[in-house]
């Protein structure tokens, strides 16, 4: 999606969203988001599905970086291990 747009992916999917705009990606997924995005990962959570926000220029979340969930429901960069 573009500025100020939202991108919704699946499972395992990739959510890629402009300036200001939202990536939504479910279990497995990844997500990334221009300036003043919003990151928003789920995982499954033993009993229940788990909904994790992150901001871009927050908590050392970077612009045009695609992010992954941990399984304590941490962001980090996919690219990491």
């Amino acid at each position: 999606a573009g500025d100020s747009g939202t991108a919704t992916a699946g499972d395992s999917g990739t959510a890629t969203a402009g300036d200001s705009g939202t990536a939504t990606a479910g279990d497995s997924g990844t997500a990334t988001a221009g300036y003043a995005g919003t990151l928003v990962l789920s995982r499954w959570g033993g009993r229940r599905r788990r909904t994790h926000t992150a901001y871009v220029g927050e908590d050392g979340i970077e612009a045009n970086v695609k992010y992954k969930l941990t399984d304590a429901g941490l962001f980090v960069r996919a690219d990491s291990k």
